[in-house]
């Protein structure tokens, strides 16, 4: 039987030294610039910003540690071990990966490569198997996070569509440090008692047979710190919708290739599938993910009656009356909303109490009311989808360095 409860309280006994490590605060400093560089731009278009970036980091501590946790027991009971695992070759590959572009930075790709080559050419020696499981259970855990948390921090945007012209929509930039807890496989003599005996199915993600062989093998537990990020767009549906869609994805990309490392630490051949499967995978979710967006209909359009709302304030009156992206202000207080100018209008009069005919996101007809006497009411607190193309858009693809040298050397060769 696995020692469920001995291995819990190890892992959390070990979590706390990872995060008291510098490098997970490292990470917390990198996220909160992220989250600030966001805030300033919400700042700029709307006037106001969503979610304080402090708030926003204590988010992603939170669920990065929850995020640990979970991904410490999914290591532990596979016996994903990293002392072969290449990471000396993966990182400086992922790296110059990222500077193509930076989705390229995902260790699918760096590990994939990595892999192909060892099992090809022999060299770098690297535990094909361990290295794909170390990357499944990575995605697994960014597909948790990304199912629970990818939509909190949802940021509204502007975007210049071809054929709607000026559309909502919303960038969803998360970033998590996450604590876990990783093996390695270390030769040494230890007494009995201090060792926690696993049964003999254990582990499921075999090393090399040399090394299972020596009598004095032991898997050790060590903190390590990692940070995942997710990166997209929703402009079909609403953030929630978007992560949970794109989520269940890359759950199902994570437990594929966590089937291919248990076989390809028994069968040679399913190293190779798995070096593979890891990268292009990968890329087909990317792609499949982006077109997905594009070539469906936008949701965050301007609608032929009434105004709808992109997004809402947090502790507005919008928020405190129910309402939500893509709802539908249809009438205020009796009188129908035609264009933003009636709004503005009728909320210029502070009034001390209002009542709204909304329709929401999935069709249905609702009213909503708040009282705010004596003072009134001048904005529901709510950012609403343009009429116009009179607003400041952003660019949502982004490109690495080299494409961005591309760029300045053709701008410069056109002056």
């Amino acid at each position: 039987m696995f020692p469920f409860f001995k291995i819990i309280y190890l892992i959390l006994q070990g979590l706390p030294q990872a995060i008291l490590n510098p490098f997970f605060w490292i990470v917390v400093l990198i996220v909160w610039t992220q989250y600030n560089k966001t805030a300033e731009m919400e700042k700029r278009m709307f006037g106001t910003v969503k979610i304080k970036p402090q708030e926003k980091v204590l988010y992603a501590i939170f669920y990065g540690c929850l995020g640990g946790l979970a991904g410490s027991l999914v290591v532990m009971l596979l016996g994903v071990s990293i002392t072969e695992a290449g990471l000396v070759y993966v990182w400086p590959l992922a790296l110059l990966l990222m500077l193509v572009h930076p989705h390229f930075m995902c260790f699918s790709y760096a590990g994939g490569l990595i892999s192909l080559f060892s099992l090809v050419f022999g060299f770098p020696r690297v535990d094909v198997a361990g290295l794909m499981a170390l990357v499944a259970v990575l995605h697994l855990v960014e597909s948790t996070l990304i199912f629970f948390a990818g939509y909190i921090n949802a940021t509204p945007v502007f975007i210049k569509n071809e054929k709607y012209g000026i559309i909502g929509g919303f960038s969803l930039q998360e970033f998590w440090p996450v604590p876990i807890m990783l093996l390695m496989v270390i030769t040494a003599q230890l007494p009995q008692q201090t060792l926690i005996q696993m049964p003999d199915w254990w582990p499921l993600i075999r090393p090399f047979p040399d090394v299972l062989k020596n009598p004095n093998v032991i898997f050790m537990m060590i903190p390590v710190v990692a940070a995942l990020g997710y990166g997209d767009v929703a402009l079909t549906g609403i953030p929630k919708k978007r992560c949970r869609s794109s989520a269940l994805n890359l759950l199902a990309f994570s437990g594929i290739l966590l089937a291919l490392s248990v076989l390809a630490s028994r069968a040679r051949i399913f190293a190779f599938i798995a070096a593979v499967f890891a990268p292009v995978a990968h890329e087909f979710l990317i792609i499949y993910g982006k077109k997905s967006e594009k070539s469906n209909k936008p949701l965050f359009v301007h609608p032929p009656q009434g105004e709808r709302i992109l997004d809402v304030i947090k502790g507005s009156p919008a928020e405190r009356m129910g309402l939500g992206p893509g709802d539908i202000i249809l009438s205020i207080n009796g009188r129908d909303i035609k264009s933003r100018e009636d709004l503005e209008e009728i909320l210029s009069q502070y009034p001390a109490y209002i009542w709204m005919t909304v329709k929401k996101v999935d069709g249905r007809i609702k009213n909503a009311e708040m009282n705010a006497y004596p003072g009134g009411i001048n904005s529901i607190g709510a950012i609403l989808v343009p009429e116009n193309e009179d607003v400041a858009c952003i660019v949502m693809e982004e490109a690495g360095l080299f494409e961005w040298i591309k760029r300045l050397l053709r701008n410069r060769a056109k002056r």
